[in-house]
């Protein structure tokens, strides 16, 4: 089995066109941050990045089939960090950020396991937040994995 290294996911980030990025921090509670079964945490997680985006979609274009633009990395952090996911989004034309953001911070809130959100719009190094978020996979550091199935470019 050949593993995802971070030159790969540094490659498969820059595919993604976000125009007016923000970056977004979403936490977990404590039975997902803390997670026993790898596997089973991450699958769980990917469910509620689908419960946000379909409530922010609702949130932001009501009845458009529009996608908003974005990359979702999930990344177990050290002992007290535990599981959470670091996600860059463009922020759609109509919207100013603080009203994207408020909405984003609803709609996580809304999902079964979302508890807090850190949002940041000064993204002025994105190439460097890329490869920040890029994290090493391996066979004995699988801690970070881009989320594929909720990440959307146009």
């Amino acid at each position: 089995m050949r593993y995802i290294t971070k030159k790969d996911n540094e490659e498969l980030l820059k595919q993604y066109k976000i125009h007016s990025p923000v970056y977004l921090t979403l936490g977990f509670n404590i039975y997902v941050k803390f997670g026993l079964d790898t596997h089973k945490t991450k699958e769980r997680m990917k469910k509620n990045h689908k419960h946000f985006f379909n409530e922010l979609h609702r949130q932001v274009y009501k009845k458009s089939k529009r996608k908003i633009p974005r990359y979702v990395v999930i990344e177990r952090g050290g002992d007290t960090a535990g599981f959470h996911t670091h996600m860059v989004i463009e922020k759609p034309e109509h919207l100013s950020t603080s009203k994207f953001v408020k909405l984003a911070e609803y709609s996580w809130l809304k999902t079964k396991d979302g508890v807090s959100l850190y949002a940041e719009d000064d993204v002025y190094d994105r190439k460097g937040l890329d490869g920040y978020n890029a994290k090493q996979q391996s066979q004995k550091n699988t801690n970070a994995e881009v989320d594929v199935m909720n990440a959307f470019t146009i």
